[in-house]
């Protein structure tokens, strides 16, 4: 029997009104770095439009993280991401925290501080050098997705989505074009995003949904990421996630 858009359907014990996902996306709408009434509203009417599963703007897991202006940081959004739920319960949509880090596709002109990246590969697009990721800061961003986790949990959202799509650290680590390490996150790309989905995981529990957004295809075949790549990434984690959304994109 073939399932349409408009129907409902069950994940991790919660039901979703309809299978469209409202995937995140840059807003500026942000009171400094938390979620605002603009936020609030903006997806509220998502909800009543029919999204059965929104994702709120992807907040940096921490604060070395500062991808545009008003970027959300997620230490901030506990308050925005309980009314974001408020808002959008009665129309029964769930509703995930966005949570990612820029890695070196962020910006230093508001942090002014040196953006972290797992090699030192400048930005394609702002030729901006960073600094290599040692264990201190590899275990910061770890702690970063846990913290930002439980807040989710706190906040009563429904679960949180991990990026590791196109704009995303984690993706930086799965990639040869970015990923030049000697240590065991160079010979195991996906050793990092591991750890943060076990982290996430340890917060939400079994009932709650853990989303993971993957970048399937970097047009770069020589040394990015590929299809078939992603696909084995995709196999290895399987078990841990319950929504996989898989999206195409490269560094410029």
């Amino acid at each position: 029997m073939r399932s349409t858009l408009t129907e409902q359907f069950t994940l991790a014990g919660r039901i979703a009104p309809s299978r469209v996902l409202f995937g995140p996306h840059e807003t500026n709408l942000g009171d400094g770095r938390a979620l605002s009434p603009r936020h609030v509203a903006y997806y509220a009417r998502r909800a009543h439009g029919g999204a059965g599963l929104i994702v709120t703007e992807t907040a940096s897991v921490h604060s070395s993280d500062w991808p545009y202006e008003r970027a959300p940081l997620a230490a901030d959004c506990g308050a925005g991401w309980q009314d974001v739920v408020a808002a959008c319960r009665p129309h029964g949509s769930l509703v995930l925290a966005g949570l990612g880090h820029t890695g070196l596709q962020g910006s230093s002109a508001w942090s002014q501080s040196a953006l972290w990246a797992p090699s030192r590969f400048p930005d394609p697009v702002s030729r901006e050098l960073p600094m290599e990721m040692e264990r201190t800061e590899i275990t910061a961003v770890i702690e970063g997705f846990r913290a930002a986790a439980a807040l989710a949990v706190a906040a009563d959202l429904d679960g949180v989505e991990i990026d590791a799509g196109a704009s995303s650290l984690l993706r930086q680590f799965h990639s040869g074009l970015t990923n030049r390490r000697a240590d065991e996150y160079g010979a195991d790309r996906l050793r990092l995003t591991r750890e943060v989905i076990a982290a996430v995981r340890s917060e939400l529990g079994d009932r709650r949904l853990l989303a993971l957004r993957l970048s399937c295809d970097e047009q770069a075949p020589w040394d990015g990421v590929t299809p078939e790549q992603a696909a084995d990434q995709a196999r290895a984690r399987d078990e841990a996630l319950d929504v996989l959304v898989v999206v195409r994109g490269r560094l410029y």
